[in-house]
């Protein structure tokens, strides 16, 4: 009878132990929706999607202004709750590349928070990091700042941007930042990198007379176009992976969104090869040929909205002379209740 219960008691073991595995073995399929387009002529990318007050949902994405004209600027959309599921404001420009400077040819990437911090005097409520770039092929992208006392804007462009600057003008730079608050006084920024690996940094930025740019710090092996969220258990990231494109053009745009994780003690830094999939958006799933640069719902502090299920935001896209205007915003939701299970 001993025997017996010994043999149980292992036999248990080894089941609670192939189910963890299989936990971090397995993938699931998210389910895929259209959510919204700028129109003909028009490209939506780089979402930063918060879901605030009374469940309205604030998407920061970057848009052309005139049709079939490529120069990139900040649009926000606006999406209501209804019985049969969120329907999309038309889109209103908030942030357009400066005249001069730093920052004239284009700026993209938004990421909004709702973060405090004052400057000369007064205090505002919200920030938004986002990339701009003075060269038209591309090159010396930075980092700024601007600031707002609502979400919907107005936005002040900080004037001592850039936030994060680089120096060389013959390489990408740095940019494609997601926010995440920690406290009252600093943020943690996650970038791109020209200098080798996904970027990230603690900023005290309460007080943007005193602005304190801490270490950087690398995370290697990633794809390109990531963004974080967190939770109060682990770290989502998704990126833009390039997978056995057969050579399509153009061949710079990504075909698979992934989401991976770590839990909250791994150390951040955990190369991107050793993070764990959840899943992944490929043209089986979604039905495109390019599927890039993704984002993910979470709330005004960069922190997940369900422990249930994760919503990634993606561009799918065409191949071919119309590939740019195919630019419309999708959704993939990953049912995290029955991966965790």
């Amino acid at each position: 009878m001993k025997s017996k219960r010994i043999f149980i008691y292992f036999a248990v073991l080894l089941l609670l132990g192939c189910k963890s595995n299989n936990n971090e073995q397995r993938t699931i399929t998210p389910r895929i929706q259209y959510e919204f387009s700028g129109g003909a002529g028009r490209y939506n990318y780089a979402p930063s999607i918060i879901e605030y007050q009374h469940g309205i949902r604030y998407g920061f994405i970057c848009e052309n202004q005139d049709p079939f004209k490529i120069v990139d600027y900040v649009y926000l959309y606006k999406g209501i709750p209804t019985d049969k599921g969120y329907v999309w404001q038309p889109g209103t420009q908030i942030i357009a590349p400066s005249e001069t400077g730093w920052d004239n040819c284009h700026i993209c990437d938004p990421d909004v928070r709702e973060f405090k911090t004052t400057y000369n005097g007064e205090t505002y409520d919200w920030i938004m990091t986002y990339l701009g770039v003075d060269q038209w092929d591309c090159n010396h992208n930075q980092i700024g700042l601007a600031i707002s006392k609502n979400i919907e804007g107005p936005y002040i462009k900080f004037d001592k941007n850039p936030l994060v600057s680089y120096e060389s003008r013959t390489k990408w730079g740095v940019g494609q930042s997601t926010t995440i608050v920690l406290d009252s006084a600093t943020i943690r920024l996650f970038y791109s990198n020209s200098n080798g690996g996904f970027t990230y940094r603690d900023i005290q930025l309460n007080d943007l007379n005193n602005i304190q740019l801490g270490e950087e710090k690398k995370i290697t092996g990633m794809g390109s176009n990531n963004y974080p969220a967190y939770s109060q258990k682990n770290v989502y990231m998704v990126s833009e992976q390039r997978v056995e494109m057969d050579n399509l053009i153009p061949t710079w745009v990504g075909n698979v969104s992934e989401l991976t994780y770590i839990p909250r003690d791994w150390d951040l830094s955990t190369p991107g090869e050793q993070w764990i999939k959840i899943g992944h958006v490929s043209p089986k799933e979604s039905g495109f040929p390019r599927n890039h640069n993704p984002g993910i719902l979470t709330d005004s502090k960069g922190y997940m909205t369900s422990d249930d299920e994760l919503i990634m935001y993606f561009t799918p896209a065409m191949t071919g002379e119309n590939w740019l205007w195919s630019y419309d915003l999708y959704s993939a939701t990953f049912n995290l209740k029955d991966y965790f299970k």
